[in-house]
């Protein structure tokens, strides 16, 4: 009797460690943030687009894509109307298509993409999609 209380106190007490430790979604969410910025970043998307680092925020929760634009695309006045309709239906189409996006998309999360000059650090771009545009 003894032994058996003595094996289910052990097996609660390490249960309870075990629980303990587990990083909620949010922790584990930054933490997958860090790590791909880590492994991936800096990396040349194109000739003239470096994504230098992933985030996550809280508010509003989601992922933070931070590129710099370089070369001759470093240019404020090349952003116009019309390509950035263009950019913001492509984004939202690879959003939308995204399985690995899927448990961050049941949560409602926002994909915030800031660019950012090259030569001048100036903010260029800074587009966000959130529940409301991908339709979860």
């Amino acid at each position: 009797m003894r032994k058996s209380l003595f094996d289910f106190s052990l097996f609660t007490l390490s249960l309870l460690i075990l629980l303990g430790c587990a990083e909620s979604f949010e922790e584990r969410c930054q933490r997958e943030a860090r790590e791909y910025t880590e492994q991936h970043c800096p990396r040349m998307v194109d000739k003239s687009m470096r994504l230098d680092s992933m985030v996550y925020e809280q508010v509003p929760q989601g992922f933070a894509y931070y590129y710099s634009i370089i070369g001759e695309m470093d240019n404020e006045d090349l952003i116009t109307p019309q390509v950035m309709a263009e950019y913001q239906e492509q984004m939202l189409g690879k959003i939308r298509q995204d399985i690995n996006l899927k448990r961050y998309k049941e949560h409602g999360f926002t994909f915030s993409y800031r660019y950012f000059s090259g030569s001048t650090g100036e903010n260029l771009l800074d587009v966000s999609f959130g529940p409301e545009d991908y339709g979860e």
